[in-house]
């Protein structure tokens, strides 16, 4: 069982979701950061260390004496960075945490991947998928700088499962539009519902609520699997009030249904999450689920000079 847990990117807005969740469960959680948490954040309940993870000694000494590590940083998203920049850096920091994670012998890990890693949204088309549900066995059809670092990311995480003799978990979530509160209520009244050509048919019309993400990556981090998986990891529903199945047929006429998909559930699978982890989404924006993390008002944890046991 873990109990010093690091999480990469923890001053970030789904990273202080994760601390608080771990934080609730009794870890010791260090956040690495190059950007100190809100004076009100849920971070705070977090030793935050500035790290930058670009940075490979940084990266090994700030996780001297982790027992596990959810590497969150990154640049986020594909369209505010050129690419050769968001590839390297993506790239540099999953090599960074694994690499230094093989060093102190850490056997848990947790790995932002994205939904992008198949692909489907950011490449010169939106791609017709081959089957629905899109399951983790969906091949992939990547083209651009930021979804080929999601997808790379995930090999890497093979071959360290092989050079380590299979003596490490490591699981590769794949978030999608991760929402907290603010974004499910503006969605709720504002947001469109309708669209499923262009991007959104590239998202698959889905995403997922940041408390059910955050306890996606502790359950990762606690259920054994062995290995390396990659998870889908969203809600059970679309963000659509038009029935997921007249979607399907409004864009993907004749695409292959391998199981039911009624009302508005994600053509997503979550299954294998389910399966492996134990995990069930349970937030909605439809009925104002979507929660945030547990409030901290203490006092910032004081910064540790080095790691004890």
């Amino acid at each position: 069982m873990a109990e010093k847990v690091v999480v990469t990117g923890g001053s970030g807005r789904a990273g202080e979701y994760i601390i608080a969740e771990f934080a609730a469960h009794g870890y010791e959680v260090y956040n690495l950061d190059s950007v100190p948490p809100r004076s009100d954040s849920p971070s705070n309940a977090a030793h935050w260390w500035d790290v930058d993870v670009a940075n490979f000694g940084e990266v090994v000494n700030a996780l001297t004496g982790a027992d596990a590590v959810v590497h969150m940083a990154a640049i986020p998203a594909p369209n505010k960075d050129p690419e050769h920049k968001l590839f390297r850096i993506n790239m540099l920091a999953n090599w960074n945490v694994l690499e230094a994670a093989e060093i102190h012998s850490i056997e848990r890990i947790c790995m932002a991947s994205s939904v992008n890693a198949v692909g489907a949204g950011w490449g010169q088309q939106v791609y017709r998928p081959e089957y629905y549900p899109v399951d983790e066995l969906h091949p992939t059809r990547v083209e651009d700088a930021y979804s080929q670092s999601k997808w790379l990311g995930e090999e890497m995480c093979e071959a360290f499962v092989r050079r380590r003799k299979g003596k490490v978990q490591i699981a590769s979530m794949r978030f999608h539009h991760l929402w907290d509160p603010e974004i499910a209520r503006w969605h709720l009244e504002y947001g469109d519902k309708i669209t499923v050509g262009g991007r959104m048919a590239g998202g698959f019309w889905s995403w997922a609520g940041r408390h059910d993400a955050a306890r996606a990556c502790r359950l990762s981090i606690e259920k054994e699997f062995g290995g390396h998986e990659a998870f889908f990891i969203n809600s059970k529903d679309t963000r659509l009030e038009l029935p997921t199945m007249d979607a399907i047929q409004q864009i993907h006429p004749g695409v292959e249904i391998r199981q039911p998909l009624p009302g508005f559930s994600s053509p997503l699978s979550i299954i294998k999450a389910e399966k492996l982890l134990g995990w069930v989404p349970v937030e909605s924006w439809r009925d104002g689920t979507v929660k945030g993390p547990e409030p901290n008002n203490a006092e910032p944890a004081p910064y540790k000079a080095q790691w004890t046991r």
